[in-house]
């Protein structure tokens, strides 16, 4: 894939943890040098932005269930900060697999 990767972030209204969330996961591929699109939405739309944004990854603050089209993540970390470099390694091997 020589595209950057589409990374969906979800939380409940698509206002302010998705924004917060977002926000930090761009600052981490610029600072590792990877090159993600980051878009926003509710998770009650996810069916409708799967198909609309090709995502290739999800992030939720809020609960989603595990999908078997795209790898879905726990986004909570990026709002508290605990394990959030554990979530970003987690994120960026798996952009690194779609990558190969």
């Amino acid at each position: 894939m020589n595209r950057a990767a589409v990374i969906l972030v979800m939380c409940g209204s698509s206002i302010a943890t998705s924004t917060l969330a977002a926000v930090k996961i761009e600052e981490e591929a610029k600072r590792r040098n990877v090159s993600v699109v980051v878009k926003k939405g509710k998770v009650a739309d996810a069916d409708v932005l799967l198909q609309s944004t090709k995502a290739d990854i999800i992030v939720a603050t809020a609960v989603l269930p595990p999908r078997d089209d795209v790898p879905v993540f726990n986004g909570v970390p990026l709002l508290t900060g605990i394990g959030q470099k554990e979530l970003f390694d987690q994120i960026f091997d798996a952009i690194a697999k779609i990558k190969e």
